[in-house]
């Protein structure tokens, strides 16, 4: 289930919450297929089957149902239509059918293998063959045995939801293999300094309405270095980045992990890696095995909008697991001031876990950059920004035009975000925060023991904050830039952390 589900708003999400909560939202058992019915067609050599199958599911959001069919030598398409009875509460929720596939290798939970493709509630309708298929599945070999088609009823009509599944596969020649074209995963020519991207980042791939080259032009206009394809349940797009960036915009394969119970980043992981999300906290290890898969292919994992309040979208997981929090996304809004709690509830608790923000851009009204991370990372690379990001290297920043520079000495020692700033018993510490692009705007810093200091910017957008303190008892040193009028954030800076020297 994406935030984008069709006639709903995110505002209308947060009310459809309480709907939720009175249906109940216990894991429910998979919906009875009542029936099926089979159709041959034979035109010349070519040969169609199509099979109806029909269900009802219950009310809720944590179900699955899988509808198996069989696959003989010689398939070359697979095309799937679906229809579900419709519902909706004026104003609050309407009910969608999530729409996947697995193929003969098996749907069983994190089976990559068999993982054949997913577009939620995004479509009714797909095909696949060996040489191409629809933005979110997986085109290849159509190979012989029993295949499923996956189901997500997200049902909010007390009386369930009928549903009806038409698979039809097309026995003929088969077309040349797909050749995948992955992105690079550096850009040539780069050193050290900071580059600017989006972290979440969606297309025609999942349940956005951009084609992957008007992402890349997207992503041009908001001065971004790099961006994350972030796809829904699917690694589709990131096969085919190679077709479409230019040579000096950095496409860093990813995907949003979108469970039941929290939605979750993968960043940074090989373009033919995929992650499973049918599972809950109460599966014992599931998150933990998902995540440890990410950090063992070299990418980071990331709670995505954990402070949503509804049952689908709150982080459920905790964060032992997790290397960085989304605590800002898309226009600033109440949802991420409570994230921003969150992590600096982390901090308090002496966990070095990085704050990072994003668009989660579904379509052009949705501006990628607003906002972005701002990494310092060592040169422009896959590996050197989930380096760089895993240090918590990074500055979040409203658009391309706002800067923020923070660094704080001690001993004749100076740190910069994401640093540590070794500091002895009763040593100053002093602290310069920098920022440009933010007219209108105070600077803030906040420590472990409340806010510390704070200055306005001039009239041209930029400001200089300086303080001066003793000891390390403030534990870590973080910069705020709010708008001085209505406290939405410009700039929000990761944490230098204070330590006794070695």
């Amino acid at each position: 289930m994406s935030l984008d589900l069709p006639g709903m708003s995110r505002r209308r999400l947060l009310r459809a919450g309480s709907v939720l909560a009175a249906a109940g939202l216990a894991a429910l058992a998979p919906a009875h297929v009542a029936s099926a019915r089979t159709r041959t067609h034979r035109t010349g050599t070519a040969t169609t089957t199509s099979r109806t199958f029909t269900g009802r599911a219950p009310v809720g959001i944590d179900q699955w149902v899988y509808v198996p069919f069989d696959v003989g030598p010689g398939a070359a398409r697979i095309s799937v239509t679906a229809w579900y009875e419709q519902f909706e509460i004026p104003g609050v929720a309407a009910q969608v059918l999530d729409l996947g596939l697995f193929d003969a290798d098996g749907w069983d939970t994190a089976n990559a293998a068999g993982f054949r493709g997913w577009s939620g509630g995004a479509r009714r309708e797909f095909t696949v063959t060996a040489t191409e298929a629809t933005p979110g599945y997986l085109a290849g070999p159509l190979a012989t045995g029993t295949w499923a088609v996956a189901l997500g009823p997200v049902v909010f009509n007390p009386l369930g939801m009928a549903w009806e599944v038409t698979v039809t596969v097309e026995y003929a020649d088969s077309g040349p293999p797909f050749a995948p074209q992955p992105a690079p995963v550096r850009i040539g020519g780069t050193g050290p300094g900071w580059y600017r991207g989006d972290l979440h980042v969606h297309s025609v791939h999942s349940d956005g309405t951009r084609q992957p080259s008007e992402v890349v032009g997207a992503a041009r206009e908001s001065g971004l270095d790099f961006f994350v394809s972030t796809e829904h349940n699917t690694n589709s797009a990131n096969h085919i980045w190679g077709r479409h960036v230019p040579d000096d915009l950095l496409v860093v394969a990813g995907e949003e992990v979108t469970t039941r119970h929290g939605h979750w980043l993968a960043i940074g992981i090989p373009a033919e890696q995929w992650v499973d999300w049918r599972y809950g906290p109460a599966d014992s290890g599931a998150f933990a095995r998902c995540a440890a898969s990410v950090h063992e292919a070299g990418g980071l994992v990331a709670a995505a909008h954990p402070a949503i309040p509804l049952p689908g979208t709150g982080w459920e997981f905790g964060f032992e697991h997790v290397d960085a929090i989304e605590v800002w996304n898309g226009p600033w809004s109440a949802e991420d001031e409570a994230a921003l709690g969150l992590w600096h509830t982390r901090l308090l608790a002496g966990r070095r876990i990085t704050a990072i923000g994003n668009s989660d851009s579904h379509r052009p009204e949705q501006p990628l950059g607003l906002p972005q991370t701002v990494v310092d990372a060592e040169e422009l690379s896959v590996p050197a920004l989930v380096a760089a990001l895993r240090a918590g290297r990074a500055y979040l920043a409203a658009s391309s035009a706002v800067m923020l520079e923070v660094a704080a000495t001690s001993g004749g020692v100076t740190a910069r975000i994401g640093g540590t700033l070794p500091v002895g018993r009763g040593e100053e510490v002093t602290l310069t925060a920098r920022v440009a692009g933010a007219a209108g705007a105070t600077l803030v810093l906040h420590t472990a023991l409340g806010p510390a200091a704070a200055t306005q910017t001039s009239g041209d957008g930029t400001g200089t904050l300086s303080w001066r303190g003793w000891g390390r008892a403030c534990r870590f040193l973080r910069v705020e830039v709010r708008a001085a009028a209505s406290a939405r954030m410009i700039a929000l800076s990761n944490p230098i952390w204070l330590v006794a020297p070695t």
